[in-house]
């Protein structure tokens, strides 16, 4: 590997660094900045830093935060998906791609179940954002926190009545799609 390779490797995870820094500097509470940084870095651990960079922090930090929205509630067992296309007159993104947002109980395969449904469906894929990632929820599937931990184990032990889970949390960037049945049959497929 040559040294320019790894002074622009390095200067890529710099810049993801410092773009995930500004996305988590919203709320000017300095506790709630850091439990979002630290969320934030979870979340976008295995994304490459040149899928990032061109991003505003407003937008990474909204892809992350609109995701943990919808695991707010899911009970152990069943999957949450979404399928939607940002940029509507409420929406603070202008993606030029519709979201694909699942969350579920983490298990083999899932990514490669997903694009087979999503390619069978001729949906170009433009990103794939995959954390898998320990929660604590309680027993009707409200989602408590975002372990900062790798491993349940380290999460360290349930609340009576919270359990900890290892989930699969996946965000697809798609061709653009309007089409509000073709949304919802897209979901109802995956």
């Amino acid at each position: 590997m040559s040294a320019s390779m790894t002074d622009t490797d390095t200067t890529l995870e710099r810049a993801k660094s410092q773009l995930l820094d500004r996305a988590a500097e919203a709320s000017g509470d300095a506790t709630e900045d850091k439990t979002l940084r630290a969320f934030l870095a979870r979340y976008f651990r295995h994304v490459a830093a040149e899928d990032l960079v061109g991003r505003s922090p407003e937008d990474v930090r909204q892809i992350a935060l609109t995701h943990r929205d919808l695991a707010a509630n899911r009970p152990q067992g069943t999957a949450t998906v979404r399928v939607s296309t940002p940029g509507g007159e409420d929406d603070r993104s202008m993606s030029p791609h519709s979201v694909v947002e699942v969350v579920c109980d983490d298990m083999p395969f899932l990514v490669d179940s997903v694009t087979a449904e999503l390619s069978r469906h001729d949906r170009a894929i433009h990103l794939v954002i995959h954390p898998q990632l320990v929660v604590r929820r309680d027993v009707t599937g409200r989602l408590i926190e975002v372990c900062d931990a790798g491993s349940e184990e380290e999460a360290g032990p349930p609340e009576p009545g919270d359990t900890c889970l290892a989930e699969s949390w996946m965000h697809i960037e798609i061709d653009r799609e309007t089409d509000d049945a073709a949304r919802k049959a897209l979901a109802g497929d995956l």
